[in-house]
């Protein structure tokens, strides 16, 4: 059985993935001897450092996490990663997702790229970006914790204005368009939360395939039969992703460009519709979607 260790930390940087990178290439080859791997993960609130191992050498494998993260990074390792980062961000595809935060959160730091970008990753400089604000409840695997760490402060968390703005890329290389639209919604623990959890599951949070067309009529929700049934997009998902500082819920779609309005037409009517005419076999396929979702 293989369980992991975390650590995480409040507070996020513009260095703060190249670092966690750095710090995990650093930590691979001691977690390799235990027969473990490294990972790190980076989101707009936290940065996560941690290990796959074996439940015998979870202990170790968390001690080599906080012996690797309490000491300097060398040049040569951040080096290494500034050039992975660097190399990630010039050849992979833009995300989606990136732009969205930042339209919805303009100028502001929960609008900035997650990654930074191919010019900040390359201008840091390995000396000045070692420290890390680590925190959390406790270190460890399933019931088990290993180490501790300071107490998460609610203080730490930097809430993140909704500004709103609005942007267009023309691409004349890509053969379909790819439209997103992002409410500010309610974030974690404020009032509508779980009606807000909800929602995405009553539109549909994946582009039905042909197995799922055939399945009972509130299956996948109306607009996803809508946009089905009018052949308009090839794609067509929702989220809610809420944070003690910010949530956004977002409809994403990829359709022909000349069938643009119409598709928007559709997914403005259905969001409409939520505030007015939802039935109770709908809440109900909705219900049992996050369910099984979440199992």
């Amino acid at each position: 059985r293989r369980l992991r260790g975390v650590l995480g930390t409040a507070t996020r940087s513009r260095a703060a993935a190249a670092v966690a990178r750095a710090r995990a290439a650093k930590v691979r080859p001691r977690l390799a001897a235990l027969g473990g791997a490294a990972f790190f993960d980076v989101d707009r609130d936290t940065t996560v450092l941690g290990a796959v191992c074996p439940k015998a050498k979870a202990a170790e494998a968390v001690s080599l996490l906080l012996d690797t993260v309490s000491k300097p990074i060398d040049d040569a390792t951040m080096e290494a990663a500034k050039h992975e980062q660097v190399r990630e961000l010039t050849t992979t595809a833009p995300d989606v997702r990136e732009l969205v935060y930042g339209c919805a959160y303009l100028d502001t730091p929960h609008g900035r790229p997650v990654l930074g970008t191919a010019a900040e990753v390359a201008a840091l400089e390995g000396a000045t970006m070692t420290t890390e604000n680590w925190a959390g409840a406790g270190v460890g695997c399933a019931d088990d914790v290993f180490a501790a760490l300071p107490p998460f402060e609610e203080k730490d968390v930097q809430e993140a204005v909704f500004t709103g703005s609005d942007m267009r890329i023309v691409n004349d290389g890509e053969p379909l368009a790819r439209v997103c639209l992002a409410y500010a919604f309610p974030k974690i623990g404020e009032k509508g939360e779980d009606a807000a959890t909800l929602l995405p599951f009553i539109l549909g949070t994946q582009t039905p395939t042909p197995q799922t067309r055939r399945e009972p009529l509130h299956a996948l929700g109306k607009l996803q039969r809508d946009l089905a049934e009018q052949g308009i997009a090839t794609a067509c998902d929702a989220a809610y992703a809420p944070t003690k500082s910010h949530a956004l819920f977002s409809i994403h779609w990829t359709c022909p460009d000349v069938r643009c309005e119409d598709a928007a037409y559709y997914v403005t009517a259905n969001l409409a519709r939520l505030a007015h005419r939802v039935s109770d076999a709908e809440i109900e396929a909705a219900q049992r979607a996050f369910a099984a979702a979440r199992a």
